[in-house]
């Protein structure tokens, strides 16, 4: 329903979301690392049917509870579906000091600086909220060959 400020709905979800981030970081402490892998065929799952190709390189478990993979990628994924990729890359990669996921895609590309034209940007706020939660950031591109370049940058987090 909407009401005079259609935006208070979003903002008590979006309030929701925060104390749920907050009982999962807690949570985490003992969760140590997650397949990346698995975690994403759960978001494919969770998704259902998709007419993109996926391929991967995930050879590596990350530093993040597998929930929270899990939802970046399920909307991440989603994202690209949504901007028309026919195409989906997902990888992983570690350097001394952070990791790094990426998802690539060969949509339409960002119509609007940060962020995609249409949809409710609630799962792009989600995985801000969830990237900040594990002191990383998220971050949206254009590709150069057309598309969009999601990568979600953490540190290390010790299990």
């Amino acid at each position: 329903r909407l009401q005079d400020d259609p935006s208070a709905g979003v903002e008590r979800a979006l309030e929701l979301v925060d104390v749920l981030l907050e009982a999962a970081q807690a949570e985490s402490a003992t969760q140590g690392c997650a397949s990346a892998a698995d975690c994403l065929d759960e978001a494919l799952r969770d998704h259902g049917p998709i007419a993109a190709e996926v391929t991967t390189d995930l050879s590596q478990e990350v530093p993040l509870p597998a929930t929270t993979l899990r939802v970046l990628l399920r909307n991440l994924v989603a994202n690209a579906v949504a901007a028309g990729a026919r195409h989906i890359h997902v990888a992983t990669v570690a350097s001394a000091g952070s990791w790094r996921l990426t998802v690539d895609d060969d949509g339409v590309g960002l119509p609007e600086a940060g962020g995609y034209a249409g949809g409710s940007r609630l799962g792009l706020s989600l995985c801000h909220r969830l990237a900040d939660r594990f002191g990383g950031t998220l971050e949206l591109a254009p590709r150069a060959v057309g598309g969009t370049r999601a990568s979600v940058v953490v540190g290390r987090i010790r299990p």
